[in-house]
């Protein structure tokens, strides 16, 4: 072949390989699927919170693809555990990107891991969507391509703090994890009671796995305080509060939406009757709300059992498939951090997504739950 032909040749063979998978050759992104890394808990003390919340993610995506994907492609989320140990999660994001190629991180799970894996994927371009920590500290530093969907843990606390306020509660304590989330949630709240003119008048940590819980129960009981709020989520809650009842101390107890409810509600039966949680989605188990009457639609198909967490994972896949739609189908992730930016006021179904080219975070929502029979009715 004529060496002029032959470079036509090349030019011609280029261009065909260019349209059919699309002008823009993206990490994780093919004619057929989109691939969406995630690290989290699989295992360790808060292995059922992520596997709530992950499942939920499931039921949306996977809603999508049995009706063809997004754009003809469909929606695939590769999954690796971490144990809940920020430097595990900091491995397998690496994994993730370097070598499995993924197009976004979705999902991430918990505090300590998250701080560890967004400035990498901030330095490798990766969008980081939704991760399951509402830590403050990182939402400070607005980046482009990470997008939170739920409140924070200081509005959270806060709406705990202006009910207890209310009530004229002023000797409170706090509980809180000895890690990474823990410590952002204690400064968080010591900081709000702070502007109330208030003090902790403890403040305990307690093991994520809740291993030393009688002690701090014993500790708590002792002080005897009002109220205590608990910076708390998977095994440690359970084990503290069950703790707690053994003694003749009776204070409220206010707990963060990461303490998972439905885990408190099935590990302590009775015992977790009249706790409150600050939720920050609307309750899956009433009727008041579109969105919870679709997931909770979806999952009785699915036979998944009702959960907010589960609920937050399905909306935040919702509002992730809704970018993908929006960034078209010649997809990339300048286009996917432009299309999450134009999600303005846009009602998920009875609950409002605000993301801004200024604006990282979705919602504000923040809502106090006690927890009884009625609350997990079928």
């Amino acid at each position: 072949m004529p060496a002029i032909g032959f470079k036509r040749y090349l030019l011609t063979a280029a261009f065909a390989l260019m349209s059919a998978v699309g002008l823009h050759a993206e990490e994780g992104i093919s004619a057929s699927h989109i691939l969406l890394g995630q690290t989290g808990a699989a295992s360790g003390p808060l292995a059922q919170l992520s596997g709530e919340y992950l499942g939920g993610a499931r039921l949306y995506f996977d809603k999508v693809n049995a009706s063809g994907g997004i754009n003809g492609r469909r929606v695939e989320l590769r999954t690796l555990d971490d144990g809940y140990q920020p430097e595990r999660a900091l491995q397998n994001a690496r994994k993730l990107i370097d070598e499995d190629r993924v197009f976004a991180l979705f999902g991430c799970f918990g505090t300590g891991p998250s701080q560890q894996v967004i400035p990498l994927a901030a330095e490798r371009g990766v969008p980081f969507f939704a991760p399951y920590t509402g830590a403050d500290s990182l939402r400070e530093k607005p980046r482009r391509g990470v997008f939170h969907v739920r409140a924070s843990y200081r509005q959270e606390i806060e709406k705990i703090l202006d009910h207890l306020s209310g009530t004229g509660v002023r000797s409170i304590a706090i509980v809180h994890h000895a890690d990474a989330f823990g410590e952002f949630g204690m400064n968080a709240a010591v900081q709000a009671l702070a502007e109330r003119s208030l003090k902790p008048v403890a403040i305990v940590p307690i093991e994520a796995s809740g291993e030393n819980a009688t002690a701090v129960a014993t500790r708590i009981a002792t002080i005897n305080p009002a109220a205590v709020i608990l910076v708390t989520a998977g095994n440690s809650s359970s084990a503290f509060v069950r703790r707690l009842m053994a003694t003749d101390a009776r204070p409220m107890i206010y707990g963060l939406s990461v303490i998972s409810s439905s885990q408190l509600s099935h590990d302590l039966g009775e015992l977790a009757h009249g706790l409150v949680i600050s939720q920050v989605v609307p309750s899956p188990y009433r009727f008041e709300s579109p969105v919870a009457n679709e997931y909770r639609n979806v999952a009785k198909l699915a036979k998944s059992p009702l959960s907010y967490a589960a609920q937050e994972g399905y909306m935040a896949a919702k509002i992730f498939s809704e970018a993908l739609r929006r960034a078209g189908p010649d997809l990339d992730r300048a286009r996917l951090v432009s299309a999450l930016e134009s999600i303005n006021k846009w009602d998920l179904g009875g609950w409002t997504v605000d993301f801004t080219s200024r604006r990282r975070a979705a919602s504000d929502y923040v809502d106090l739950v006690v927890i009884s029979r009625s609350s997990f009715a079928p």
